[in-house]
């Protein structure tokens, strides 16, 4: 008897491996989603930071440039 209570002790054990294994997939897929969110908003945030130092150099360069006052 001792047999088959260590073996039903072993499959109830791998069983709930699997559940937990199966619940660990499941967030490291919520997880890599969010990663990709995450890379996606930084692009776009970096897009933003480019256009606003463009404005600030073609802002320095025209004042650095002497103007025709007539």
């Amino acid at each position: 008897m001792s047999s088959l209570g260590d073996a039903l002790e072993a499959i109830r054990n791998v069983v709930l491996m699997q559940e937990r294994l199966e619940v660990m997939d499941r967030k490291v897929d919520r997880l890599a989603t969010d990663v990709k969110g995450l890379s996606d908003y930084a692009a776009i945030i970096d897009k933003r930071v480019v256009r606003i130092e463009t404005i600030i150099e073609m802002g320095t360069r025209s004042s650095a440039q002497p103007r025709i006052e007539g």
